[in-house]
């Protein structure tokens, strides 16, 4: 198996072993259902889609979830053994492409090259790595995906919040998706943040700009800080990464008060491990 990097990729003891409900998936997969197909090896029989995981059997639910209610680390809920020196656990391969960018936290699958895909934190499809330095950062050569004076230039980089564009400027309190996948190798090597140069022109009023996660809630923080109207500021941000309905490689921008904005990648942190 391929190392990749993502902080996303342990699981809490809460969620291993929590007898609440743990969702086991739809694409990929462990323990159950799913385009994947997970095969359990020892024994007895089959099941139905949707029904509990069962031993010796070939797993596929198609779209079905397979849930499993309770259990701990003293007993959990479900636990595989095999006999004969076989595997307990195997999982059939399933394309890299094929797999959602939403996955339910628990849910496990590999690609056909041997990488490892889990639901991390925030049901978002994470690349396993070994450690926290199985991550790369490269520079990129500048790359501008928006520049809201000029929006209908950059459609093809923004996931939602085109109309919450007027006249030029992002409208204060309003909220725009953005993608980094247009920009390689953020795609092919499966990039978990970025580092951009954002900068606000023609400001309105005092205001911030809060750059973060499409996967996550808006947090109460600044990326970026002006006092007043008809400025021009920059700053340098790294954001992580997420999911937009589905869509990868994901960052929102939120403005408090209404100011164009123009967005440069010039950096990128890849999980896919470099090849020599």
């Amino acid at each position: 198996m391929r190392d990749h990097g993502t902080e996303e990729s342990s699981m809490t003891a809460e969620e291993t072993a929590a007898p609440t409900r743990r969702r086991i998936i739809k694409a990929g997969v462990v323990a159950g259902a799913g385009v994947g197909a997970a095969v359990v090896v020892a024994s007895p029989a089959s099941a139905a889609p949707g029904d509990p995981v069962l031993i010796g059997q070939t797993n596929d639910a198609g779209a079905t979830e397979t849930v499993l209610t309770g259990g701990s680390s003293a007993n959990p809920a479900l636990a595989l053994n095999a006999t004969g020196g076989r595997p307990p656990l195997v999982l059939a391969p399933t394309p890299d492409a094929g797999i959602p960018q939403e996955l339910p936290t628990g849910s496990l699958a590999v690609t056909p090259v041997g990488d490892l895909v889990i639901g991390g934190r925030g049901n978002t499809k994470a690349y396993v790595n070994t450690s926290r330095w199985a991550n790369r950062t490269v520079a990129v050569a500048p790359r501008r995906i928006l520049d809201t004076r000029s929006i209908g230039s950059y459609t093809a980089n923004v996931l939602t919040g085109a109309a919450n564009v007027t006249s030029g400027k992002l409208g204060a309190g309003k909220v725009i998706h953005l993608t980094v996948k247009n920009v390689p190798p953020a795609l092919a090597e499966k990039a978990t943040a970025a580092y951009l140069n954002i900068t606000v022109a023609g400001t309105v009023a005092a205001g911030v700009l809060t750059a973060y996660s499409s996967s996550i809630s808006k947090p109460v923080s600044s990326s970026l800080n002006w006092w007043g109207p008809n400025q021009i500021l920059s700053n340098l941000v790294e954001v992580q990464l997420g999911s937009y309905n589905g869509n990868g490689l994901a960052f929102a921008l939120h403005v408090s008060s209404a100011t164009s904005v123009i967005v440069d990648v010039s950096g990128l942190i890849l999980s896919a491990p470099a090849t020599f």
